[in-house]
């Protein structure tokens, strides 16, 4: 078991604490953490409520705060996600607060919002927009900043979740235009939406998840039936009735699940109108119109 230091309390500055610093750092990295170094400052910057920048150029840390840094380097070690230990999660360039009860936003989900950005360039256009599953609200609340007279709705049956992303609305100044309600997908929804936009569950029951994902993510929000496609069966026979013939609905898929969710968006009713692949080159993001004029 790794062994993790601690101090007598007393002020003074970073560099009379740089041995014991460089002991966490070394115990970061020997559980394999990633620029371990950047990972300690962002703890200490939490703990301070101070930026990255300032902790980093001009850091100082007391005893009781070192104190208080021990137990949560010891939470990263054990490969609980930063993220989860300061709550909060960068997204689109944007701070999103994220708890036990959302999943992490992810770099590749910033496809979708690319993927809507390819197909609605002029950002001043007054989109209705509806996101289902909606988590932490990073897809919907990333739209709404991109286009300023834009509006819509996230829809989660998680109450905690839609706590969340209401509180996420709040501190990004979108709460006048973003309402949140809980439902199970579609169903009871009525009118039409210009853009429909989804990153449902995609993990099959027998998938190998990284223990950061399956420890520490609400697994409502990663598993979905024995392939991983559940959600698809059913929210895409769903979207039809809630599009006019412009709208485009945009969806995130794990690796592999293309072809089949076009077959099922087929059978549903939907016209498959393009795909985008994430920064590793995996199909990410496929985007569907509804049949018929317009498409």
């Amino acid at each position: 078991m790794t062994r993790f230091v601690k101090r007598k309390r007393h002020c003074c500055g970073l560099r009379a604490f740089s041995k014991d610093l460089q002991t966490l750092i070394s115990q970061l990295q020997a559980a394999g953490i990633d620029n371990p170094r950047r990972e300690l400052t962002l703890l200490i910057a939490f703990l301070q409520n101070r930026s990255y920048t300032d902790v980093f150029f001009e850091p100082a840390i007391s005893g009781e705060d070192f104190d208080r840094l021990v137990p949560l380097v010891q939470r990263r070690c054990n490969n609980e996600p930063l993220s989860k230990i300061i709550g909060q999660r960068e997204f689109w360039s944007l701070p999103f607060k994220v708890t036990a009860d959302t999943l992490d936003p992810r770099p590749d989900s910033e496809t979708l919002i690319q993927a809507v950005l390819e197909h609605f360039p002029d950002h001043d256009i007054p989109l209705t927009i509806i996101d289902f599953g909606t988590g932490t609200g990073c897809l919907f609340l990333s739209l709404l900043s991109e286009y300023p007279n834009s509006l819509g709705v996230g829809v989660d049956i998680s109450d905690a979740a839609l706590a969340v992303a209401q509180q996420n609305a709040g501190r990004l100044g979108l709460d006048q235009r973003a309402s949140f309600i809980k439902g199970n997908w579609a169903e009871g929804m009525q009118g039409t939406f210009d853009v429909l936009i989804s990153n449902p569950p995609y993990i099959g029951l027998n998938d190998l998840l990284e223990d950061s994902v399956k420890q520490y993510d609400p697994h409502q929000a990663l598993y979905a039936g024995e392939d991983g496609l559940a959600a698809y069966r059913a929210l895409l026979p769903q979207l039809p009735a809630l599009m006019h013939p412009y709208s485009l609905a945009f969806l995130e898929i794990g690796l592999g699940q293309g072809d089949t969710v076009r077959w099922v968006a087929k059978q549903a009713g939907l016209v498959f109108l393009a795909t985008y692949p994430d920064l590793s080159g995996i199909e990410r993001v496929v985007v569907f119109g509804k049949s018929g004029p317009g498409h």
